[in-house]
């Protein structure tokens, strides 16, 4: 294994609460996710963390390193997996009173007897908290509140996790460990496989969660890496992948506390460039420390300080990284020892809690008032927003945004359309949108967007150190204008010692301010444009705007609908005025035969408007932004929401691949068509009937391609899209169908094997590779692959082995292996879709007919022409090895002997594999049937007629191979593969 390692701790950082929220708040949370595609994810990456801990454990032992050690102050550390580079990366925790965190972060206004009147207490709101062990469930200050998730039997209590749940939700008892949302419940879950199990989570309509550690920069006086440090790491795109899939969910996670630790080989500046792991993500919420802030009665900020001990950012491409600041010094909260005990910690790991509790609070706020969540964007952009600078002017890498300021959010979201400007909104490809917007005069116009983006490009080592490239996909702008002055967002200086700057476009962080200090009274115009391509064809975000003032407000009420074509949209809106004067309503972005109507079409005093949308059988299909206008005599305010239409009306789906009375396919077939606007499922059907009276694939899937296998060759199959909505579904005998026909599988006569391994040496040393080429000729398309390797190497676990094809064919890349098994040596198998996992026992510890990573399915019916490339990663320290032999077995796809338009059913063909005896059962078969006997090469060996019900082979003299047997009766056919092992 690795015998140079650079272990990487995890500090930890304080968890958080839970209770789940109405199973119908939970289901009007997820309505617009793919959850599909969440699931899907959520397997993949519980896959790849299980591999990930199995070959760390492996590691650690070979290695003589613990997995997991306990010391007596309480704070953990656990082996989680290994980087890229090969250094062991451990979650770890590290270690104020929890009233003085509240005041610091003004979190008591909002509490029940709080300066706002607003008694948030967290009631009915779940949080969940991901920490390093079991929470002491029991403790009196949690009142039955916390459910243990991970380890429920476990009486092994954890003092950190305890601790930060406590800081989340803990009761009022005690007024000192009162939690920020008292009254909130808490669902715990112990550290390994975090990821994936918050992926299953947001399912469960998951808004917020708090991680409490992460990976200091040195362990034991070894440092990391300086290009893993402040790094767009693997870590955060999965993090911000995650995000992105669920755009109500945001993860608030601990910044560290290696402020006082310059470990850092390269930092950027001196003192500066600590953070690492997922806390360089764009999506998630980091936090640092501060000491006990100074705040007035009324709430506000007199001074305050940094812990020393909080890291500091920023990322390598100058994100403004932590994102805003807790306090996290010396809290009293609960503690594991007893179910009345208390303990003062001190750390980001405090910090995370106290802002995450009190983001509950604000999204319990929203709810109230609006009746829907705040999607993440806007909950992470209204903190920022409304933080209290601290530290240089602006924005910085210490402080972040500022200070959370929990009464300032509050008010933000409270005076929305009146005094400040809270919207969530959608920008299409090209599109400008502007708003005029009226400054008070007194305090600062700020205006702001944040946007979930999608998951960048990550550092894995190969884009060097502090790769100043943007992590950004989609470049939002923002600016205002006023009189021919344009006003710009802060971003970093390109020396995160100096102060912000605003005096151009950002083009790196997805969180984006425009502050105008000492406005004159008046109207300005703020513009929101992106640039380059949206990758997604559009992207939401939210804008937020303070230090204005409005004469009238529209605030939703009403969820995003999604609604029939013969169904109404009604969208309720709360209406407030300030003084005298009348607004009339008008609908903007109606679609094309929409119509709309207003029970008022005008106010001149505070109630309800409701707009409702009707003729909607006269719109296509799709998603539309559809907003109310308000009009007064001195200003207009437009309020925009999303409807998605669909209808019981389908047009057939269009069906791309395999194209009509294609022939000549494999028994495994990727099916293919175009999506529909007006679809939400579609059910594949796969018939031998061109009637479909038979289906031998009958199946639902959001995607649009779906691999049928395991089909018989020579036979025609009539295929088919259905699609369906919450609607209806289109009648299926309507639906246009397209056919294909299968050939015959030729094998045995095309094996390639490589004869080049001069670049076959796999080394020792980190990011290692090697590669074998195999040319292929005889002009085959591809019906089946199998790929022999043979490789000699310790600790196969570091290796992934892929195979990669012709550039003809466009290089597609196929995984055999990914970093598979633990501690064993050498690989001696065939790769085989219907191959076994690895039994990863012995030596060699992966041998005879394995099942790929990747299924090698995929390339059937390619050209097999060209060269192709066994290639070896080892991106770790340690072990080396070479590949000693690298064969490819084609089965090739010729014509069929002949296609029957109907296939025989009821046939079977036994025992197979045989020894040489085959029996054939004809039931329900009327007239002559004739069996055909071919060799794999299409070569006739034997015939025979039959007008029994029943029939005996003796293949006994023949040798060991494959074959096919032919049954055909009328104009019906069947072709049976037969295996003959003696």
């Amino acid at each position: 294994m690795k015998k140079v390692f650079l272990p990487l701790l995890l500090f930890l950082i304080f968890p958080l609460a839970i209770k789940a929220q109405t199973k119908a708040e939970a289901k009007k949370i997820v309505a617009t996710y793919n959850l599909d595609l969440i699931r899907k994810k959520q397997l993949e990456i519980k896959k790849k963390e299980d591999q990930e801990k199995l070959k760390a454990v492996a590691y650690a032992r070979k290695n003589n390193l613990p997995v997991r050690t306990v010391k007596p102050d309480g704070s953990i550390s656990e082996l989680m997996k290994l980087a890229p580079a090969g250094f062991p990366i451990y979650y770890a925790t590290d270690h104020i009173s929890n009233a003085n965190a509240s005041k610091s972060t003004r979190t008591n206004h909002l509490n029940t007897g709080g300066s706002l009147g607003l008694d948030l207490n967290g009631q009915g709101m779940v949080a969940r908290v991901w920490d390093g062990g079991t929470v002491r469930k029991t403790h009196n200050l949690f009142s039955n509140r916390v459910t243990v998730v991970d380890e429920p039997s476990s009486t092994t209590y954890v003092l950190h996790s305890t601790h930060v749940t406590g800081t989340i939700m803990a009761s009022n008892a005690l007024a000192a460990a009162k939690g920020m949302a008292y009254q909130a419940n808490a669902r715990t879950f112990e550290w390994t496989n975090d990821l994936s199990e918050v992926m299953d989570e947001v399912q469960q309509g998951m808004l917020i969660s708090n991680h409490s550690y992460g990976t200091p920069l040195s362990s034991n006086g070894t440092p990391l890496p300086a290009w893993y440090i402040g790094a767009y790491s693997f870590d955060s795109r999965d993090w911000d992948e995650a995000a992105y899939l669920s755009p109500y969910y945001l993860m608030v996670a601990a910044a560290g506390n290696d402020g006082f630790n310059d470990d850092n080989p390269n930092p950027l500046a001196f003192g500066y460039d600590k953070l690492t792991g997922n806390k360089t993500a764009k999506n998630n919420l980091v936090v640092a420390n501060a000491e006990d802030a100074v705040v007035a009665t009324n709430g506000t900020l007199t001074s305050v300080a940094i812990n020393g001990s909080s890291s500091q950012g920023p990322t390598d491409d100058m994100r403004i990284k932590p994102d805003i600041t807790g306090n996290g010094t010396e809290l009293t909260s609960t503690s594991s020892t007893s179910n009345t005990a208390t303990a003062s910690l001190t750390g980001t790991s405090m910090a995370s809690p106290n802002v995450a509790g009190t983001l509950l609070l604000l999204q319990q706020h929203y709810k109230n008032l609006t009746n829907n969540f705040m999607r993440a964007a806007t909950l992470k952009g209204l903190a920022c927003h409304t933080a209290d600078d601290a530290g240089e002017v602006g924005p910085d890498p210490i402080f972040g945004w500022g200070l959370l300021n929990a009464k300032k959010a509050a008010e933000t979201l409270t005076g929305n359309g009146l005094t400040s400007w809270v919207s969530e909104e959608n920008l299409a490809q090209g599109q400008t949108f502007t708003m005029t917007v009226k400054s008070d005069g007194v305090s600062p116009l700020m205006a702001s967007i944040t946007w979930t983006d999608l998951p960048g490009v990550a550092n894995l080592g190969d884009l060097g150190e502090n790769d100043p490239t943007p992590a950004l996909v989609n470049d939002l702008d923002i600016r205002i204008t006023r009189n021919g002055n344009t006003y710009y967002p802060w971003r970093l200086d390109i020396d995160p010692t100096s102060p912000a700057i605003r005096t151009g476009d950002n083009n790196v962080d997805n969180v984006e301010l425009v502050k105008i200090d000492a406005p004159t009274a008046g109207d300005y115009t703020i513009t929101v444009t992106h640039k380059g391509t949206l990758q997604t064809g559009s992207q939401n975000y939210s804008l937020v705007v303070t230090g204005i003032t409005s004469s009238f407000s529209l605030t939703s009420t009403t969820s995003d609908l999604v609604v029939c074509s013969d169904q109404n949209a009604t969208f309720s809106f709360n209406y407030k005025q300030t003084g005298s004067g009348t607004t009339t309503f008008s609908a903007v972005g109606l679609p094309t035969g929409a119509v709309a109507n207003f029970n008022n079409t005008s106010l001149s005093a505070n109630g309800t408007v409701t707009m409702t949308i009707s003729g909607l059988s006269n719109v296509a299909p799709g998603e539309y932004f559809i907003g109310i206008k308000g009009t007064s005599a001195t200003e207009t305010e437009t309020r925009y929401k999303t409807l998605r239409i669909y209808n019981g009306t389908f047009q057939n789906v269009v069906l791309t691949s395999p194209s009509n009375a294609q022939s000549g396919l494999s028994t495994s077939v990727n099916l293919k068509w175009n999506s529909q606007d007006n679809a939400e499922s579609y059910t594949v059907q796969v018939s031998t009937s061109p009637t479909f009276t038979t289906l031998i694939l009958n199946q639902i899937t959001t995607d649009t391609e779906y691999v049928v296998a395991d089909l018989n060759q020579q036979t025609r199959y009539y295929w088919r899209v259905v699609p369906s909505n919450r609607c209806g579904s289109a009648i299926a005998a309507n639906a246009a169908s397209n056919y294909f026909d299968t050939g015959i599988l030729v094998c045995g006569s095309s094996s390639f094997t490589a004869t080049d391994f001069s670049n076959a040496a796999i080394a020792d040393v980190s990011n290692s590779s090697a590669s074998v080429p195999v040319t292929v000729t005889g002009g085959y398309a591809i019906g089946d692959l199998n790929v022999y390797i043979n490789i000699t190497h310790t600790y196969v676990q570091d290796m992934t082995i892929s195979l990669i094809g012709p550039a003809a064919i466009g290089s597609p890349v196929i995984t055999l292996l990914k970093e598979p098994c633990g501690d064993n040596d050498n690989i001696n198998c065939t790769m085989d879709d219907s191959g076994d996992a690895p039994a990863c026992s012995g030596n060699p510890s992966i041998s005879g007919l394995i099942a790929p990573f990747d299924s090698l399915s995929a390339l059937n019916t390619l050209p097999a022409d060209g060269v192709w490339t066994l290639q070896v990663i080892d991106p770790y320290n340690g072990d080396g090895g070479s590949i000693n032999n690298f064969r490819m077995d084609i089965c090739y796809v010729t014509p069929a002997l002949g296609i029957a338009t109907d296939e025989l059913t009821n046939v079977t063909v036994y025992p197979n594999p045989t020894k040489g005896i085959i029996n054939i059962s004809l039931p329900e078969l009327s007239g002559e049937t004739t069996l055909k006997l071919y060799d794999i090469q299409g070569r006739e060996i034997a015939i025979k007629t039959t007008n029994a019900s029943a029939e005996t082979l003796n293949i006994e003299n023949l040798q060991e191979g494959v074959y096919l047997l032919s049954i055909e009766n009328g104009s019906s056919k069947t072709t049976k593969k037969i295996v003959l092992n003696k």
